[in-house]
């Protein structure tokens, strides 16, 4: 199982009495029902503590969740086995006799880390076993490390690696011997020392104690706090069993310089080693700092502070080392080297200004001197001596102590201004000389600065020397500088000034100061001039330009009356600049800048047809007089709307679908399979200098071999009309080639000259391009190369013409999207104004809105030319046409609109709108004559659609891609000419049939609802639709013989019809009659159809026509009511547009005008309305629902009146 399921599983149970029974506490740990817990796995007990892993996770989860846990008159507490420290290492089954000095590079080759820097070490009293404590984390996977530990054995014996356990126990030296246990229990408890709960406490020795937590995590808070327990500065370190080893318990009493008993345990007895904390976070412990003689051992002054050094010290005993030594390859090692004894004795000065204090008093130097033989040096955390005899060591450590001994550290409390003056920098700077003279530190924290010296003298000395050096002085300050006091350059002035700190009286009426004693006249004479002098300045306020802009329009009587400061605009528009006296420049920053934040702002969308447009220009009056009305400034910089620079629809259109890429040959399938659709794009600016590359080219290798068109055909291309109705010329095109033998109607049917073709001519060619060559040969050889070059690579990929067709489409989208959506900005003082505006413009816009119908055929079958034009048509006027069969409704302001219709009639009144893309390819081929053949190859479908409106648009010559080649037509001279090669063909215009121009075959095919894959249409033949019709005809009465049916469609809306199903449940259940439904007629118009297939009988689009009844939806019970015109409106083809419907009729009475809903039923206890109401009770002609889903459009009948 995994180690992290291990560690859920494991529980650790505290307190354990020492006579329990451990199989009662198993039974009890498996009895859910009073543990919460279940199987048990294992449970090893050591001491008063428990390890019990469980069998699941859910156990153990149980057990720790009821917290603490009686059994037989015992309480004991349950939690997680303590993790894993990631920062310390045990190294066990050592040598006793292995040196320090050996383990040390012994450790730094297996972790390749540092000692010292990276790790440190501590032997156990039995030196059995060593603790790693590392400074960062491993640099090497630990298991790798503990491999290659167990594989080798050190100076003989057999040694092993493992990680330590986080320890949930401190300890706690230089205790009063006034303390107890439970003082030590609730300061431990209380907020002081950091609120956590204490399991319990043993005594070590007299000043000393084990302090054990219920969580491991206490052990870092409490580490992280300085502690003082009755006048005591206690030492807090992490405790671990393995390092503890009590044999004598004998305490030892120091005095300090200030008279205070301490107990020390002499450590060499009591064997308790210092041990450092690996969390980052925990503070150093302060530490007694004030020592004198005492008639004790020597051993236990040094006990008593190594015994008391911070978390960053190292070893007590650590091991001289070279910094010149080589790594060294444990596999090679040679263990059994004798190795030269070194004496080494540190003691740990945690506390940072006795550290200081034995830097400045030079003791170190002095004692290296006075012993060339030994090494005393100040390390980072104490001092260290190193030598060759023991006892000069101990003479030496007595020595430093005895200096330490007599340090004394003063506490003297100043005023806050004081305190942060001989806190300042410079300050220390002047007096530290003097301070070295007297080898004396002070520190400044809050208002308490703490003098550390040598001696209580000299401490005296120092407190006489700080106050001799500190002089204090008020200024007085006039009224008139009150202004001036709370800025902040008054505040950067006073900071500014050197060895002196002031500040402002709470009142405004004084200036206090302190600084070096000679020095007030100068600092006096600099606040003075300061105050004296003034001071312009200069304060930009940045807001938005409409902002501003309100502030101009709204606020100017104010700007007006500041004539004290000069308000300026900034050049960037988006900022005032305030200039002059301080004092009033502040002023004025503050009222401005109070306006600003109490200015009220709201962004209004407005979304109709045309918004922009309007905005910009009728509307801008509007606009200016709702400025002025409610004193607010709208900002319309994102309202964007600009006319289109060309006025011809059609021009407009056709240049964003010029050069096509199309395939080379045509085919019957690709002609009847032929799909409209929006041609390939348009202005592609790579397609575009490729033409005009090549045609340059050409121009220069061949400007004369353009071959010159023959006599045949040319009589026939002078006399024909280019731009002829096709209608016109259809005949007698046909019965002119009907008189030419076969062989010669193709040739005759060409009408431009063919291009040479001869044996002859092509060497003439050959002939005139060699010699063109021999003029320039390196010129031409190059521009031939260059439109080979062209004429073999890819022009245009047709995945780029997509993506630019796209980015064509998308802008005349985003164009008309901005035309009909605009975003102002409305800045007020007030809430409610930009309310009224929103209000006020919204019932502006509302009165000119405007709809109106254009009804045309051609609407129904436009190509992709027309569509385009239509868009054209709506980004030029902004506004919004939506076209449904052969209505176009347009709506938008009024004025738009009329100017849309206009455009929009006109056009559809062109001549290149008489066919579809569908019908030109149904009608008519564009083909060329393949050179040396007299066949004539038709261009592909929407090659030739492409062409015929290029010819209908009147163009004279266009250029083309085939198969991604680029041609030029000509049509004046009715040919195509290849860039690539410079040949040219002879292209025609060519009726294939006039059939579909004249006919109205069309008519069944189109339909309102073709793109809608639940409509079809029904089979003539088929039993439904004679049905349908038979049903439609019994009930037309009078229009028997005055209506044609066209064709009928059956509708399958499965949303809506659900909606139906249910309701007519629902009405079963209600109804008086059982028969509830009936099959009725409902006419409508051509652009309601969609919506009523869609949506189904919306009140919103339906009930237009009569309100006689009821404000609902109106039915026939016959369909020669729903024919007239005025409930089916005839469309542009004169057709019109009814549904036979299922109705829910139910229970109905007579209705009335008024009537928005059904009425209550008559003389019935319950509340209960009729399901629809009528004309007439008794026979009723038409019907009137009120609820939207009680009707469901089966069928659409499309008819047409027949005029006799």
């Amino acid at each position: 199982m995994a180690e992290n399921s291990l560690d859920e599983r494991s529980l650790e149970i505290l307190g354990i009495p020492d006579d329990f029974d451990q199989d009662l506490l198993w039974l009890y740990l498996e009895n859910k029902r009073r543990s919460g817990g279940g199987d048990v796995e294992s449970l090893d007990r050591c001491g008063n503590k428990v390890l019990v892993v469980f069998k699941d996770e859910e156990a153990a989860a149980g057990v720790l969740s009821k917290g603490s846990h009686a059994l037989h008159d015992s309480r004991f507490t349950v939690r997680r086995k303590p993790p894993k420290d990631p920062g310390k290492l045990l190294l066990k089954g050592l040598n006793p006799n292995t040196g320090l000095d050996f383990l040390e590079l012994y450790t730094e080759n297996i972790t390749e880390m540092e000692g010292g820097t990276d790790f440190s070490l501590y032997l156990s009293p039995s030196k059995d076993q060593v603790l790693i404590h590392l400074h960062k984390p491993l640099t090497k996977d630990f298991q790798m490390i503990k491999e290659k530990v167990s594989k080798k054995s050190l100076d003989g014996a057999k040694i092993y690696l493992e990680q330590v356990e986080s320890t949930d126990s401190i300890l706690v030296t230089n205790l009063s011997p006034n303390t107890t246990e439970d003082m030590l229990e609730l300061y431990f408890g209380s907020s002081r020392g950091g609120s956590e709960e204490v399991l319990g406490i043993s005594r070590l020795a007299e000043g000393c104690a084990k302090v054990s937590f219920k969580d491991v995590k206490s052990v870092d808070n409490v580490l992280q706090k300085s502690h003082n327990l009755e006048g005591s500065d206690l030492v807090v370190k992490p405790y671990f069993d393995f390092l503890q080893v009590v044999t004598d318990q004998t305490p030892v009493r120091v005095q300090n310089g200030q008279g205070t008993s301490l107990d020390v345990t002499d450590q060499d007895k009591t064997g308790i080693s210092p041990v450092l904390n690996q969390s980052p976070t925990v503070s150093n412990p302060t530490v007694v700092t004030n020592l004198e003689k005492s008639a004790g051992p020597t051993n236990n002054i040094i006990n008593l502070v190594v015994n008391s050094f911070s978390r960053s010290a190292e070893p007590a005993s650590v091991a001289a080392r070279s910094t010149d030594v080589e790594p060294m390859d444990i596999d090679s090692m040679d263990l059994d080297l004798p190795r030269q004894k070194e004496c080494v004795s540190f003691i740990a000065v945690p506390d940072k200004a006795i550290h200081q204090l034995i830097g400045l008093s030079n003791l170190p130097e002095n004692l290296t001197k006075a012993h060339p033989n030994f090494d005393i040096r100040l390390s980072q955390d104490g001092v260290q001596i190193k030598g060759p005899d023991d006892i000069e060591v101990e003479r030496l450590k007595n020595k430093v102590l005895e200096f330490l001994s007599g340090v004394t550290q003063s506490h003297l409390t100043y005023d806050k201004l004081k305190a942060d003056f001989l806190g300042r920098q410079d300050i220390k700077n002047k007096l530290h000389l003097s301070l070295k003279a007297l080898a004396s530190i002070y520190r400044v924290s809050d208002c308490t600065v703490t003098v550390t010296s040598s001696s209580q003298s000299a401490v005296d000395q120092v407190r006489d020397l700080i106050e001799s050096h500190i002089s204090e002085f008020t200024v007085p300050l006039a009224r008139e500088y009150e202004s001036v006091l709370f800025t902040q350059e008054c505040s950067d002035f006073l900071g500014s000034l050197d060895f002196c700190c002031a500040r402002v009286s709470d009142t405004g009426e004084v200036i206090t100061a302190v600084t070096l004693k000679g020095m007030e006249k100068e600092k006096l004479e600099k606040i003075v001039h300061f105050l004296s002098t003034p001071i312009q300045k200069e304060c930009i306020l940045a807001m938005e330009p409409g902002m501003l802009t309100f502030l101009q329009l709204h606020y100017q009587d104010l700007l007006a009356d500041m004539g004290q400061v000069m308000i300026l605009p900034l050049e960037t528009g988006d900022g005032l600049s305030v200039q002059g006296d301080l004092s009033a420049c502040q002023m004025a920053e503050e009222v401005l800048t109070g306006i600003i934040g109490s200015t009220c702002t709201r962004s209004i969308v407005v979304n109709q047809p045309g918004i922009s447009r309007f905005l910009l220009e009728e509307g801008a009056s509007i606009l200016a007089e709702m400025t002025a009305k409610f004193q607010v400034y709208i900002n319309i910089e994102k309202v964007h709307w600009k006319p289109l620079e060309d006025n011809d629809i059609f021009e407009q259109a056709w240049k964003m679908t010029t050069c096509q890429n199309f395939k080379r040959s045509s085919s019957v399938a690709s002609v009847q399979n032929f799909n409209v659709r929006a041609p390939n794009v348009s202005a592609d600016v790579h397609t575009s200098a490729r033409i005009e590359e090549a045609k340059k080219i050409l121009s220069v290798v061949g400007r004369d071999l353009s071959p010159q068109p023959s006599g045949l055909g040319a009589t026939d291309m002078e006399e024909e009309d280019l731009y002829s109705d096709l209608g016109q010329d259809a005949s007698a095109m046909q019965e002119d080639e009907a008189d030419l033998p076969r062989a010669l109607q193709t040739l005759q049917s060409f009408s431009t000259p063919l291009m040479a073709c001869s044996l002859e001519e092509d060497a003439t060619l050959s002939l005139a391009i060699q010699l063109s060559m021999e003029i320039n040969q390196k010129t031409d050889t190059d521009d031939l190369q260059m439109a080979l070059d062209l004429s073999r690579s890819d022009s245009i990929p047709s995945e780029e013409n997509s993506q630019l067709e796209n980015a064509v489409e998308m802008s005349l989208e985003d164009d008309i999207r901005s035309a009909n959506k605009a975003e102002i900005f409305v800045y007020a003082s007030y809430t409610h104004d930009l309310v009224r505006v929103d209000i006020a413009l919204g019932k502006k816009v509302g009165l000119r809105q405007s709809k109106e119908k254009v009804e045309d055929k051609n609407l129904r079958k436009l190509s992709s030319l027309q569509k385009r034009c239509i868009e054209l048509i709506k980004r030029k006027c902004a506004v919004e046409i939506s076209i449904q069969g052969t209505t176009a409704i347009v709506s938008g302001f009024k004025d738009y609109v009329s100017e849309a219709v206009y455009d929009l009639k006109n056009f559809l009144k062109r001549p290149v709108n008489n066919m579809s893309d569908a019908e030109i390819v149904k009608t008519l081929q564009w083909v060329w004559h393949e050179e040396g053949s007299s066949t004539m190859i038709p261009y592909p479908p929407d090659a030739t659609v492409f062409i015929e409106n290029a010819w209908k648009m009147k163009q004279k010559t266009i250029d083309i891609l085939f198969d991604n080649q680029p041609y030029t037509i000509d049509f004046e001279r009715m040919e195509e000419h290849s860039l690539a090669s410079g040949k040219s063909a002879p292209v025609k215009r060519k009726i294939i049939s006039t059939e579909d121009l004249y006919t109205d075959g069309a008519d069944e095919d189109y339909s309102l609802l073709s793109n809608m894959p639940e409509a079809s249409k029904l089979n003539e033949d088929s039993d439904e639709f004679q049905n349908v019709v038979k049903e439609f005809y019994d009930t037309i009465q009078d229009y028997h013989n005055k209506i044609k049916i066209i064709k009928v469609e059956k509708l399958m809306n499965k949303l809506l019809y659900d909606q139906y199903r249910l309701k007519k449940a629902s009405m079963l259940s209600s109804s008086s009659d059982s028969e509830v439904e009936r099959t009725l007629y409902h006419g409508t118009s051509e652009t309601s159809v969609k919506e009523i297939f869609i949506h189904g009988f919306n009140r919103s689009f339906c009930g237009k026509n009569a309100t006689v009844y009821g404000q609902g939806v109106y039915f026939a019970v016959n369909s020669g009511l729903s024919v007239l015109d005025t409930y089916s409106p005839p469309n542009a083809d004169g057709h019109k547009f009814i549904f036979m419907a299922k109705v829910l009729t139910g229970d109905f009475t007579e209705g009335k005008h008024e009537m928005k809903t059904a009425p209550l039923k008559e003389n019935t206890s319950e509340l209960i309305r009729y399901h629809s109401v009528t004309d007439k009770v008794r026979s009723p002609t038409l019907f009137v629902i009120f609820n939207d889903t009680q009707a469901y459009p089966g069928y659409l009948i499309t008819c047409k009146k027949i005029y006799r």
